[in-house]
Formats: structure tokens, C-alpha cells, sequence
């Protein structure tokens, strides 16, 4: 049965299924009317049709004009319900994944579900494999974390393979590219980039520099944002001041490798935007070992609101980590019982402000 808050036509397209698994209703045979199934479940004839209309996308029903709906796919074409759900993340470190990781688990499992788990590492050839092996483990349902999701698509034939067999799928932090029509739970991240550089616009920068990664969405997004505040106020300057980086980069960043491309970008900024808190930390450390002093000779503001070690509290947009968690796996539970809803879910930026942002209106 339905839950007390669930749709009133779940209760009817669960019923319909279990006639076909019992053999009660065999393929051909022609449904009882709109008007005989709506005095059996109390519901109007527009909630029957909800109902039918659902199980027609899935294969199971077959609406002919003047005749009726008829069953046309036999009890085994039913998947039997395995409770199981695919996640896919990226990655699992001590980062923001596993808050995320637990928010979802918190949520699949109260709702009697069970999560296999499985990373990536940002690997388009990983992620193509687990989704291979997972489609085949006859699955309820995916969470993804697009690998890559930055670029040209390559596992889009995965993911018609999934629509295909009709597997509920939610993507978590972005899309794909090309859009694959498939929803997604995600910070606004063009709305917080966009956010950023007003912030450091309305604190009186006006020579403002970016870190920001190129193989994920969420960095496109944000440095799109970022960019069009610069435009706004005609403060766009350069390309030059625009440092780019990718998954393989973030090593080379880490162990100091590409330090000096990095001060050559960011050139006189007096603020800087990072693609997030692990990329602003780095930086704090570099320019505190070259003697500058944030926020007194250069601002940093970055995104996720990390708890790490750093000489100086950043300025930075939270990321909602355990809440995104439980969102994408309430959403996909949605989406699980009514495939015909939209379940995308978008975060608004929340700004938490620290001491990396000078406020050159002060000099005035």
C-alpha cells in the first residue's frame, strides 16, 4: 500500500502490478474500465488515468483509442524489487562525501533500502565499469556523481541503458554534457560564483583573479557566475588573470609543482576566487610563505565551508553536504514511486563570512 502522504494512484498501479505478477491479468487481456476502477479504489477517473499512464511508460499497459487499456507485457517482465540502491560518487576522503554519504544512507535506510556503494575517482573508464556491473546487479534505483562532468560526455550510452530499463536515476552535484534529461540535486553553482564576485565587487575589488577547475561542472558554473558580476560592472580585464585546472592538476598543485604558473596568473589581484576550501587552503599557505598577509595585501574568498587547518578563517559559500545527502535520496524515493515527476533540487548559495576579505572601502 501507498504510504498516508503518498499519491492516491500508487495504491492502484501497485495493484495492477500485482494482478500481472499473480497471472490474474495475462497479457491481451483488456483492464476493468476508468469508471470501474475508480468506485473500486475511491479515486476520480483523471487519478485512474495518472496511474495507467505510469505503467504505459514502463511497458506494462497499452492504451488503444476506443478500446481500452490492455496488458501488454507478461509477469516477468516485472522487476522484482531487490531494495537495493546504487551510489556513485567520485570520491570518499575527508572531504565533503562522507556527510554526503551519510545523509543518504540515513534516508535509504529508514525507508528499508540498502546502498552499494562505489567511487569513481573521476574516471570516465571506473565509472563506465561500476555502472556496468550495477545495471547488472538488477538495481532499484542510481545515485550519481557524473565523472568528468566538464567535458564531452563519454558514458552516454550507460545512462540510455538505464532510462531504457527504466531504473530511477538522480545525478548529485551536476548534469552531464550533453543534458541526458536526467534530474539532479546540486548547489546552484552559477547563482553562488555569481554571488562571489558581487561580494568581493561590493568590498571594493575591482582587480579580481580565479582558481577553478575544468573537468567538473561546478567549476564551469561557478567561474561563469564569477564572470558575469566582472561584466556587470566592467571589470572583466583578462583571460591571463584565470588559472585552469583539472583532476590530474591537483597533485601538481598540492606538492607545489605549479606554483609559479599560479602567482603568474593571479599576477595584481587584490581578491581571489578558488573553485573550493581545499584549493583556498593551499593558497593561504603559499602566499603566507611568500610573506603577504591575507586579508591585508590580497582577499580569498572559495566555496564548501570546510572544517580545515588554515592560518586564517575563510570567507566561503557552505555546501549543505549531509542535507544534499538526504535530499538526492528523498528525491530518488520520489521519483521511485512516480517516474513521471520532476525531482530536481537546486541549493541556494549561503555565504559564511570570515576574515579572508578585505574591505578596500575602508581606505576612503
Amino acid at each position: 500500500m501507498a504510504t498516508a502522504d503518498a499519491p492516491k494512484y500508487i495504491d492502484l498501479m501497485n495493484w495492477i502490478r500485482e494482478q500481472i505478477l499473480s497471472g490474474e491479468f495475462s497479457v491481451g487481456m483488456r483492464l476493468p474500465s476508468e469508471n470501474e476502477l475508480g468506485k473500486k479504489f475511491s479515486i476520480s477517473r483523471q487519478t485512474v488515468r495518472q496511474a495507467t499512464s505510469v505503467l504505459e511508460n514502463e511497458g506494462l499497459l497499452e492504451r488503444r483509442r476506443g478500446s481500452g487499456t490492455y496488458v501488454c507485457a507478461s509477469k516477468s517482465a516485472i522487476k522484482k524489487k531487490t531494495r537495493n540502491i546504487g551510489v556513485v560518487l567520485t570520491y570518499l576522503d575527508d572531504y565533503i562525501f562522507p556527510s554526503i554519504v551519510q545523509g543518504i544512507e540515513k534516508v535509504l535506510t529508514k525507508n528499508g533500502y540498502f546502498m552499494q556503494l562505489a567511487f569513481t575517482y573521476n574516471r570516465v573508464e571506473k565509472e563506465a565499469y561500476i555502472l556496468d556491473t550495477m545495471l547488472k546487479n538488477n538495481i532499484d534505483g542510481l545515485i550519481i556523481e557524473p565523472s568528468k562532468s566538464g567535458i564531452p560526455y563519454i558514458n552516454t550510452d550507460f545512462y540510455q541503458k538505464i532510462k531504457s530499463a527504466g531504473i530511477p536515476c538522480v545525478f548529485i552535484h551536476a548534469d552531464t554534457n550533453p543534458p541526458m534529461n536526467i534530474a539532479s540535486v546540486r548547489m546552484d553553482d552559477y547563482l553562488a560564483g555569481q554571488s562571489a564576485g558581487e561580494y568581493l565587487i561590493k568590498h571594493g575589488h575591482e582587480k579580481i583573479a580565479g582558481i577553478f577547475k575544468s573537468d567538473d561542472m561546478q567549476g564551469q558554473l561557478r567561474y561563469s557566475g564569477a564572470i558575469n558580476a566582472l561584466k556587470k560592472h566592467n571589470l572583466l580585464q583578462s583571460e591571463k588573470n584565470m588559472f585552469w585546472y583539472t583532476t590530474e592538476d591537483i597533485k601538481l598543485i598540492m606538492n607545489g609543482e605549479l606554483d609559479r604558473e599560479i602567482l603568474r596568473r593571479l599576477n595584481d589581484a587584490t581578491a581571489i576566487i578558488c573553485y573550493n576550501d581545499q584549493v583556498a587552503r593551499y593558497l593561504v599557505d603559499l602566499l603566507t610563505r611568500l610573506g603577504k598577509k591575507i586579508p591585508d595585501d590580497i582577499s580569498i574568498i572559495s566555496f564548501d565551508d570546510l572544517e580545515l587547518e588554515s592560518a586564517i578563517g575563510l570567507t566561503t559559500f557552505a555546501h549543505p553536504k549531509k542535507e544534499l545527502g538526504k535530499t538526492v535520496a528523498v528525491q530518488l524515493l520520489k521519483l521511485m514511486e512516480n517516474p513521471s515527476l520532476n525531482v530536481s533540487v537546486k541549493f541556494p548559495p549561503n555565504l559564511v563570512e570570515r576574515e579572508s576579505v578585505k574591505d578596500l572601502r575602508d581606505k576612503n
